[in-house]
């Protein structure tokens, strides 16, 4: 994690006189600059929290690009664990942070969509229902290989009334064609069997 600056080369670059004094105290400087980024970075991946509680000293300085990104890269993660633990506000502050220091990451992008149709998912308000399934499509345009957002797109449509099959069939079917990990491709899977058993039962018994 941390970077050696050789007392050799450092006591070089102070003998040299005139420019070769000046280029001497630039490279010492570029070494150090390069240390602390190298340092943010690997804070960024081992300790985040970490990373995060110094962002306001970070702050009031100019911030290197390499700094930003360790920032960035340190509130996805915690995004995504909170993410993982069911903590959506949590998740939608840290990805929200994520897209003011790196507005193009597409990830973080797509799981701020995410977050935001699972916190209106939780509400249970039937207005709340619908406005998830508009951002739940919106996080679909984001990684359209994903067939997570048609899993959750699926399980509104459900919440809202369970008796619309077409619609929540058909979301489960588009879930299943794309990629999904493995526990939501049997919860999808199963889900979408018994949507399909209710209403084979419910078209018999109008027969």
């Amino acid at each position: 994690m941390g970077c050696m600056i050789h007392s050799k080369k450092t006591k070089s670059s102070f003998s040299l006189r005139g420019n070769k004094t000046k280029q001497g105290f630039l490279l010492i400087y570029l070494l150090i600059w390069n240390c602390a980024g190298g340092a943010y970075q690997d804070m960024a991946i081992e300790d985040p929290a970490r990373l995060i509680s110094l962002e306001d000293s970070l702050s009031r300085s100019d911030l290197s690009e390499s700094t930003i990104g360790s920032l960035a890269l340190a509130h996805k993660t915690l995004g995504e664990k909170a993410m993982v633990a069911g903590k959506y506000e949590t998740a939608r502050d840290h990805f929200s942070k994520t897209l003011n220091l790196s507005p193009k990451d597409t990830m973080a992008t797509f799981n701020h969509f995410l977050v935001q149709g699972h916190i209106l998912y939780k509400s249970g308000k039937k207005d709340n229902l619908w406005d998830a399934i508009q951002v739940y499509h919106r996080a679909a345009t984001i990684i359209e290989g994903s067939g997570e957002p048609h899993y959750h797109i699926a399980r509104a449509y459900h919440k809202i009334g369970d008796k619309d099959f077409d619609l929540i069939i058909e979301s489960y079917d588009r879930a299943l064609g794309l990629e999904l990990k493995p526990e939501l491709r049997e919860l999808a899977s199963r889900a979408r069997s018994e949507a399909a058993d209710r209403d084979n039962r419910l078209k018999d018994f109008w027969k």
